[in-house]
């Protein structure tokens, strides 16, 4: 059933909503320019897909790592002194990146650099999802909320990609990562400014702490599922800046990667105004096994144009099937727990990205932009696996997915009565 395009002009209707949507679409910048931007600085000044994959790896299997640490402290001491803290510390170690590169640094430096840089996300888009759930707690345009914020993910993952690889090519390989840096930073303190929409902070104490625990059985398939997503995402990125540069046009390698950003964005937007029956978990695996079939024919056509189209179409399948991946989380994790949990999730998510980029480059650096592209296809079947292996409730693995999304949400007279996504990435 059909929610209506409307649905996103009730939810965008105040000054105080379209404030903080912008703020934290600045904030969450960086997180498309900044592997780009190490990959591109580091395979411009020494030539190594390699070892710009290894430390890009690093930084984003940091974030990864911090994710849910950033996520706890935000929970309980508020938003804005963890975004604050969180910009400058990857600001500074963005300065130190670069400076290690520029200066042909031992690798060594390089990585403790990276990791700074990874260690400085604190997940801003969790900070917009987290309050739109305070704002709309138990009304259905939450998941128009959510949808919106999905919207902008997939915007940040077009312009920030042209954006990177346009600094770094036409002007220098050192702004595509510096201007991410900067950006991140004004909408972190813009994001921080805005108290009065910012959550409260989530005290807890004997029997409702124990009632608020993450349930493992629950977080740990969906977050491997969404590190098999993040290698997608990770390694697609790699290739493609190979595939650009072994065709000789480099400097569009953005432009490529935002046709693939472009699908996904459409389909985000269709995906928002629809009231989903379907449960959660059959839309994830209905959509990494489409997403794994639209890779299969990268590898065999190594052309601009045609894969352009491709990378169109399989775009397509990217945002329903991010959307559904965290929906299953989101139906059964405790609201005082939100923040938290989303660092979980992202933390497979972005560790898969790692993972992807590290693994892929060496790949490329063998086998070329061709390889790459083969290694992609693996990482859609390996998608494929762990979508089926996702638990839709507590102790439960892969539960009847043949019953509508109601049944496997809130049950009747919950607080929240539609099913609601919330996307990150």
């Amino acid at each position: 059933m059909a929610a209506g395009f409307g649905a996103y002009r009730q939810v965008l209707g105040t000054r105080e909503a379209r404030a903080f949507t912008a703020a934290g679409f600045l904030a969450r910048l960086p997180m498309s320019m900044t592997g780009l931007g190490i990959v591109m600085l580091v395979s411009i000044t020494s030539g190594s897909y390699g070892r710009a994959g290894l430390v890009t790896a690093v930084a984003i299997l940091t974030t990864a790592i911090a994710s849910p640490v950033w996520g706890r402290l935000i929970d309980r001491i508020g938003q804005a002194p963890v975004l604050i803290a969180a910009a400058i510390i990857y600001n500074v170690s963005v300065g130190a990146l670069i400076a290690t590169v520029q200066l042909d640094a031992p690798l060594a430096l390089t990585l403790v650099a990276a990791f700074g840089t990874g260690l400085g996300f604190s997940s801003a888009g969790a900070c917009v999802r987290a309050r739109w759930s305070h704002r709309y707690h138990g009304d259905p345009l939450l998941n128009t909320a959510f949808s919106w914020e999905a919207v902008l993910d997939e915007v940040v993952f077009i312009v920030g990609p042209v954006l990177a690889t346009f600094l770094a090519t036409a002007l220098h390989p050192t702004l595509g990562l510096a201007t991410g840096g900067v950006v991140g930073l004004v909408g972190a303190i813009a994001l921080a400014a805005q108290r009065a929409s910012e959550p409260p902070r989530v005290t807890r104490s004997g029997r409702r702490q124990a009632a608020s625990r993450l349930d493992p059985r629950v977080l740990v398939p969906i977050s491997l599922a969404c590190a098999a997503l993040g290698m997608l995402f990770g390694g697609m990125e790699v290739v493609i800046i190979a595939f650009a540069d072994q065709a000789g046009i480099l400097q569009y390698a953005g432009v490529i990667l935002m046709f693939w950003a472009g699908g996904s964005l459409v389909a985000g937007i269709v995906t928002g105004t629809i009231t989903w029956t379907a449960s959660p978990a059959k839309r994830f695996r209905i959509g990494a096994v489409f997403l794994a079939l639209s890779l299969a024919p990268l590898p065999f056509v190594m052309h601009p144009l045609p894969t352009a189209g491709l990378l169109i179409l399989s775009g397509l399948t990217v945002a329903p099937t991010l959307i559904a991946s965290v929906a299953v989380t989101q139906s059964l994790v405790p609201a005082d727990r939100l923040t938290e949990a989303l660092g979980w999730t992202s933390m497979g998510l972005a560790g898969g990205v790692g993972l992807g980029a590290a693994a892929l480059g060496r790949v490329i650096d063998t086998g070329g932009a061709q390889a790459g592209f083969f290694g992609v296809v693996v990482a859609g079947l390996v998608l494929v696996v762990a979508a089926l292996c996702v638990r839709t409730r507590p102790g439960v693995p892969n539960a009847d997915d043949s019953v509508d999304f109601a049944a496997d949400g809130p049950t009747a007279g919950s607080a929240d009565p539609a099913p609601i996504v919330r996307p990150d990435r």
